[in-house]
């Protein structure tokens, strides 16, 4: 049996908070200095967690204090509730997202431990043989690198609350997941065939978006919601964008694939000063992306994820022999990271593995 909080990722606490629609400060009379619009300040938010700006409102403490499990009887979670919140509180590098996910996970191993009859105190929740217990026996519908993740997160909030010493034990053999895999060429022409035959314009025009910087830059989700039409400008001859970090600080500078950069070049000067992704938003929200690319295929699973489109990307400069440092620079990520997906780069003829390896190809 799984648990769920009921989901919170701060749409409606961000309309309640969000400034008037005109961007001027609320009640501002016509002629009052404007304010930065929603989506700017967003967009330079200091901290990130879970792809979206952490906003004054999201403190920890309220996320553990507002937290109320579904489908868990009343009298169930009056029992564990007090053990649940206090080791969530006591977890480390706890954030807005991390703390809501922590406490579903805690309440799921809470209310499993009750319901087979074992004591819910922290000292007997948190011993390693317990959780290990739990995600073999409690979590067996899970993916292996789901129950991988729920005890890792475990183990940390058990090394918090009952002492560092009794971790880690020998652990639950489990396999890591195994990587993604890039989308074949095959794939990417059904994919930008099916962006064409979308329903409105709207869909057409915003799956052109995510397909472009997606394949065309490897950007994640999280840059990909921020960007704007006005980070992206030609430099002889290249398209590049211009990715934001936290604070709204330039991060990285993305040279785009060439068989991308009119797309993205065109979709750049049509959103202008706004977000190049659905150019209509006035906040930057976790779900952004993944929403809208469910509504394109309501009746199937998401029809694309952006972090393949960002492994295509990468294998296809594997593929082409693109400078590991170039590389490394460009994806924002370690040569280490990014030598793991050259399992799906096709091997070399031997012929041209020897002039490249002597220097005369």
């Amino acid at each position: 049996m799984q648990y769920f909080l009921g989901e919170d990722d701060g749409q409606d606490v961000g309309r309640m908070f969000a400034p008037a629609g005109d961007g001027r400060v609320p009640g501002g009379l016509p002629g009052s200095v404007a304010q930065p619009a929603p989506f700017t300040l967003d967009r330079l938010a200091e901290d990130w967690s879970g792809g979206e700006p952490v906003r004054p409102w999201m403190s920890v403490s309220g996320t553990i204090n507002r937290f109320s499990p579904q489908d868990v009887p009343e009298a169930t979670w009056r029992r564990v509730e007090a053990v649940v919140k206090d080791a969530v509180t006591r977890a480390p590098e706890n954030d807005y997202h991390l703390a809501n996910y922590r406490m579903t996970l805690v309440a799921q191993l809470a209310v499993w431990a009750d319901r087979i009859g074992h004591d819910t105190s922290a000292a007997s929740l948190f011993t390693p043989e317990f959780i290990d217990r739990f995600i073999t026996e409690g979590c067996a519908h899970l993916s292996d690198g789901t129950r991988l993740n729920y005890r890792s997160q475990l183990w940390r909030i058990g090394g918090a609350v009952v002492g560092h010493d009794l971790f880690p034990p020998r652990s639950v053999p489990l396999r890591r997941s195994a990587l993604n895999t890039p989308y074949s060429t095959g794939e990417v022409t059904e994919l930008v065939s099916w962006s064409r035959s979308l329903m409105t314009e709207h869909m057409r025009r915003n799956c052109r978006a995510l397909l472009a910087l997606g394949l065309g830059a490897g950007l994640k989700a999280e840059e990909l919601t921020r960007s704007m039409g006005t980070d992206i400008r030609e430099e002889d001859g290249v398209v590049l964008v211009d990715v934001l970090g936290r604070g709204g600080q330039l991060d990285r500078v993305v040279p785009v694939w060439h068989g991308w950069a009119d797309e993205v070049r065109v979709l750049a000067e049509e959103s202008g000063a706004r977000p190049f992704f659905r150019p209509d938003r006035t906040r930057i929200l976790r779900r952004d992306v993944l929403s809208f690319i469910r509504r394109c295929a309501p009746e199937g699973p998401p029809k694309f994820n952006i972090q393949q489109l960002r492994i295509t990307w990468i294998v296809t400069h594997l593929t082409a022999g693109t400078h590991l440092s170039a590389l490394q620079q460009a994806s924002g990520v370690t040569a280490n990271q990014l030598v793991k997906y050259l399992e799906f780069v096709a091997p070399l003829d031997e012929a041209r593995a020897r002039q490249l390896l002597a220097g005369t190809a």
